[in-house]
């Protein structure tokens, strides 16, 4: 298994990477006792995903489709004495058709336009478009990736980010280290006046020999390629 030319991917390898990350993610989280991961971590994933694979995601309001109303409900409260009485609210809700733009950065002629829509319902008609936006651009990516959330508190964005990182880069590690593992035991099983010198190579690369426990895809990548240098039938 060798490590990701991410340059070679089209954009719909890509998102499927970002994909499995996420679905990755609410695995691990079962494993926990829960049913979903946060909604704030699921987030944090993608948009670190979006980064290493070199996405853009491009909002685009549809011209002509902007709506903009005043919206009067009635809300119910009580007086001090228990008395129930109802107060007017007026808001103004500002809707409009949208479209979400994925772009491949290293080829921003491969892209994929996805319809949408944006509704907002605040006290002015600014505050409406801007929290129509956010609730935009965080229930699109919820939705296209198919993910299921709760409301448990979200934890820091930035260090969720670091542990997608971490828990990929384990993962690719871990698909190494079994083709290593292979073809060490193969080689052995071949060569067993070479065990002694296959222990030394790999005490090379991790403490005691254990190369089973590397988790750098860069360390597990350049054992197995020095493995195949030196050992090679």
């Amino acid at each position: 298994m060798a490590t990701e030319d991410i340059h070679s991917m089209n954009i719909y390898q890509r998102l499927a990477n970002i994909r499995k990350r996420v679905e990755v993610m609410r695995k691990d989280s079962k494993a926990y006792g829960y049913t979903y991961t946060n909604e704030e971590a699921i987030l944090a994933r993608i948009t670190g995903a979006m980064e290493k694979y070199r996405l853009s995601l491009i909002p685009g309001i549809v011209p002509g489709t902007t709506r903009v109303s005043p919206y009067t409900y009635a809300k119910l409260k009580f007086t001090q004495d228990g008395e129930r009485y109802e107060e007017p609210c007026n808001e103004v809700l500002v809707s409009a058709d949208m479209t979400w733009t994925w772009v491949n950065n290293d080829n921003p002629n491969e892209f994929i336009v996805v319809p949408w829509t944006m509704v907002g319902q605040q006290s002015d008609a600014s505050q409406s478009f801007g929290s129509g936006l956010t609730y935009s651009s965080r229930y699109f990516l919820l939705k296209y990736f198919n993910i299921s959330t709760t409301k448990d508190d979200p934890d820091n964005w930035r260090s969720k980010q670091r542990a997608a990182d971490a828990e990929e880069d384990q993962m690719i590690a871990s698909g190494i280290v079994a083709e290593i593992n292979t073809g060490i035991l193969a080689y052995i099983a071949e060569h067993p006046e070479k065990k002694d010198e296959v222990r030394e190579f790999c005490k090379r690369y991790a403490k005691d020999g254990k190369y089973q426990t590397i988790k750098d895809p860069a360390v597990a990548g350049k054992m197995l390629e020095d493995f195949r240098g030196s050992f090679a039938n």
